[in-house]
């Protein structure tokens, strides 16, 4: 019964389901920190899973939140909570969530194993992928009746974990995309390793009516990853790569340039603010500009090339290729900046340009009277001049 019952719902979803529908947008994403309450999750020698999925989300949520005004984002849980993982998917449909991501760390008997990944409904293509979605499953059974809510599913058998790649198929190609973004993102850490996305049978996924995904940062069982993981340096490094995939693919569904914005960073560590601070007693007073170099224009478009907590040489070789560039302190950091464009198209050739020439994070960032708006703020600005 269960079996025929999953095929048939597949069948429903996907002849009726349009994986790309015209005119879509990210508006809502539902977060969820993975177990809580009386499921501590996996553990290491200090840190328990619950505790560090939860840091990792609200810093998510922050970032989405600070630079991402048009989305909405809601919590499955925001304190030391445990949620039925059936209230946790029912959450997310009655929100009407565009995007659904769990945060979970890892957890393994040999404790050299370490590495990032994340998961999507599917197929249990590994022993591996079985195993984590094994473990990650038998949180149901710190639930009462169990067995009932989830249709006599037994997360401890096999043929049961594996049926549950037939659900969220339709979505799959969106849960893929937005996967595949975030182990992109942790790639350019150097204090993790990608270990792929991957496809698992995750009962929090499961009736879920949106792309989702289960990331797992990283293996608390390995000493190292474990002290990762613990920091508030790691944890809003690790939030902020979950985010940065988050808005690329906000900007491939709704079909523009993602070139990133002026991004609010609120997490910035004390050992950071230390190093600026110290650096700063360095530097003459006199050098130093607080803003950007503008003209009179009331709206422009400039390309950040560099930021740093240490001051960079404007003469240094990979800057003197560049027409002009202006250096400005802001949020505690030295930041780099050239061009002076009139329009977005502009500043997004010239940040094209300048990615294919060396510098691979430019982005584009907007001044309005001397001050920096979010682009969302530019464009609108510029309809109303049209």
């Amino acid at each position: 019964m269960f079996v025929l019952r999953t095929a048939l719902i597949l069948i429903i979803i996907c002849t009726a389901f349009n994986p790309y529908p015209a005119g879509r947008k990210v508006r809502v994403v539902v977060l969820n920190a993975g177990h809580g309450g009386n499921d501590p999750g996996c553990h290491g020698n200090k840190h328990l899973e619950k505790e560090v999925a939860l840091s990792i989300t609200l810093k998510v949520g922050k970032y989405i939140e600070d630079n991402l005004k048009d989305v909405k984002v809601v919590y499955t849980r925001k304190t030391d909570l445990f949620v039925p993982l059936t209230e946790i998917a029912s959450h997310a449909n009655k929100n009407n969530a565009d995007l659904f991501v769990c945060i979970h760390c890892n957890a393994a008997v040999n404790k050299q194993v370490f590495g990032s990944e994340t998961y999507v409904m599917g197929l249990h293509k590994t022993k591996g992928n079985l195993d984590v979605a094994k473990r990650e499953n038998a949180a149901i059974l710190y639930e009462e009746d169990y067995k009932k809510k989830y249709e006599g599913f037994d997360p401890n058998s096999d043929e049961a974990n594996i049926i549950f790649n037939m659900f969220q198929n339709a979505f799959l190609e969106q849960s893929l995309s937005y996967a595949s973004k975030v182990q992109n993102e942790f790639k350019k850490n150097k204090n993790l390793t990608d270990k792929g996305v991957k496809q698992a049978g995750f009962l929090v996924l499961w009736k879920t009516s949106m792309p989702s995904v289960l990331i797992e940062t990283g293996f608390l069982t390995n000493a190292d990853e474990e002290k990762y993981l613990g920091s508030a340096k790691g944890q809003d490094q690790i939030a902020y790569a979950i985010y940065k995939a988050f808005k690329s693919y906000k900007a491939e569904v709704e079909g523009y340039d993602a070139g990133p914005e002026n991004e609010v960073r609120p997490h910035i560590t004390e050992e950071q603010v230390q190093i600026f601070d110290e650096h700063m007693k360095e530097i003459p007073k006199d050098s130093i500009k607080t803003a950007p170099v503008l003209t009179e224009q009331n709206l422009v478009f400039k390309i950040q090339i560099a930021n740093s907590f240490q001051k960079i040489s404007l003469n240094t070789s990979k800057f003197t290729a560049l027409k002009s560039v202006e250096e400005v302190i802001d949020d505690k950091k030295f930041k780099y900046y050239t061009g002076n464009f009139k329009t977005i198209d502009e500043a997004f050739e010239e940040q094209r340009r300048l990615r294919k020439v060396g510098f691979e994070d430019a982005f584009t960032v907007a001044f309005s009277n001397g001050k920096k708006i979010n682009l969302n703020e530019a464009r609108e600005m510029l309809d109303k001049s049209k």
